[in-house]
C-alpha cells in the first residue's frame, strides 16, 4: 500500500491504443508514479519517455510488490486471461468496459483470486457529475421508461473493432448504457425485440443496434447504439461520444444529454443543470486511486458481469430473429 511519501505507482496494459494513453495521462496528471506501459512493440516508446516509465512486453514483467494499481486497456476479448491473471497475482486492477465480450469470457474473471475486492470496471459514465443527480432522482420516482441513444464517433470500424468475437457496437459502446441503466433497476430484464444493422460502414459486426427491454418492475428499456462517421457538434470524451438519456416517470421526465440535465415537474416547473465539459478518464484515475485507498468502486465485477448477460441476452435476440423496433 502506498504511503503518502510515495505516489501511488500504476502500471498501463495497452499503453499504446486511445484508451490506455488516455490512463496512463490521466494517472500521471493525478500525481500517479507511472512506472510500466506493457506493449510487445515500440508503439508506447514515446509516451514512455514522456511519462518517463519503462516499456514491458509482457504483464509477467510485473512485480505485485512494486505496483499499487494494474490498468487493463485492450481489446475486450484479450482482457479476461490477463486480468484474472494479474488478479491471481495478488494485483488490484482497473479493466476498461466490459468485463469481457459476453459470459464465457466473464467466467474466466469470476473463477480469479479477489476478482470482487480487487477489481474494479471501467464505466466511466459514473465519473460524470450529472449520474449522481439521475441516480437520485430514479430511487426517488416511479420510472415508466428509459430511452438511450449513445453515438460513438469512428472514422471507420476496422482493427479489434471489426472482429465478430468483439461482439459489435452494443458490447463495445452501448455496454455503457445497458450498465448505468441495469444498475438503477432490479432483475433481469426480458429482450421484448431486438435489429441490426452493418450498412453504414459494411463491416462484419453490428454497427447500428436498436433493442427494447422490460424489468420485472415493468420498466421498459429502448437502446439505439450506433457508431457514426460524423463528428457531432457537442459530446463526452471531447465531442466524440453523443450520449442522451431520457427517463419518463409518473411524477415527471429527466432528460441527460451529454452535459446538461434537464427536469420536468409533473405540475409544470422545470430546471436544467449545465456542467463544464470534463474529462472522465481524469475523474475515473482519481476513483481509481480511492480504490486503491480501499474504497469500493462504483462498478464491481457482479455489476460489470450482470450487464454482461444482458448484451448477451441482446445479442441473441438479434440472432434468433426476435421481432424488429423501429430506430428512435
Amino acid at each position: 500500500m502506498t504511503t503518502a511519501a510515495q505516489p501511488p505507482r500504476v502500471a498501463v496494459v495497452g499503453a499504446a491504443g486511445w484508451a490506455g494513453s488516455r490512463h496512463a495521462r490521466a494517472f500521471a496528471k493525478l500525481g500517479a508514479s507511472v512506472t510500466h506501459l506493457v506493449e510487445k512493440d515500440e508503439r508506447a516508446v514515446q509516451l514512455a519517455q514522456e511519462l518517463g516509465a519503462q516499456v514491458v512486453p509482457s504483464v509477467q514483467e510485473l512485480h505485485s510488490d512494486h505496483l499499487d494499481l494494474v490498468v487493463v486497456a485492450l481489446p475486450t476479448t484479450l482482457q479476461p486471461d490477463i486480468c484474472a491473471d494479474l488478479l491471481n497475482r495478488g494485483f488490484r486492477v482497473l479493466t476498461e468496459k466490459p468485463v469481457a465480450a459476453d459470459a464465457d469470457g466473464a467466467a474466466i474473471m469470476a473463477a480469479a483470486s479477489g476478482v470482487n475486492e480487487r477489481l474494479m470496471v471501467g464505466y466511466t459514465l459514473h465519473q460524470h457529475p450529472a449520474v449522481q443527480l439521475l441516480s437520485q432522482w430514479v430511487r426517488e420516482n416511479r420510472v415508466i421508461a428509459v430511452t438511450v441513444r449513445s453515438v460513438a464517433h469512428k472514422q471507420n470500424v476496422d482493427s479489434w473493432r471489426a472482429d465478430p468475437k468483439e461482439g459489435g457496437v452494443a458490447v463495445v459502446n452501448g455496454i455503457h448504457a445497458i450498465e448505468l441503466v441495469s444498475s438503477w433497476f432490479e432483475g433481469d430484464p426480458d429482450v421484448l425485440a431486438a435489429s441490426a444493422s452493418s450498412s453504414l460502414y459494411g463491416s462484419p459486426v453490428p454497427e447500428h443496434v436498436v433493442s427494447m427491454l422490460e424489468f420485472p418492475s415493468g420498466v421498459v428499456f429502448t437502446l439505439q447504439s450506433y457508431w457514426s462517421p460524423w463528428q457531432e457538434p457537442q459530446g463526452l470524451n471531447q465531442g466524440d461520444w453523443s450520449l442522451a438519456i431520457d427517463i419518463l416517470a409518473t411524477g415527471g421526465r429527466m432528460l441527460w444529454s451529454n452535459d446538461s440535465l434537464h427536469v420536468w415537474d409533473r405540475d409544470g416547473g422545470q430546471h436544467e443543470n449545465n456542467f463544464e465539459p470534463s474529462d472522465l478518464f481524469l475523474r475515473q484515475a482519481a476513483a481509481a486511486l480511492r480504490f486503491c485507498m480501499g474504497e469500493t468502486p462504483a462498478v464491481t465485477f457482479a455489476q460489470a458481469l450482470r450487464a454482461t448477460k444482458i448484451a448477451d441476452a441482446v445479442r441473441t435476440a438479434r440472432a434468433s430473429g426476435a421481432r424488429e423496433v423501429p430506430a428512435p
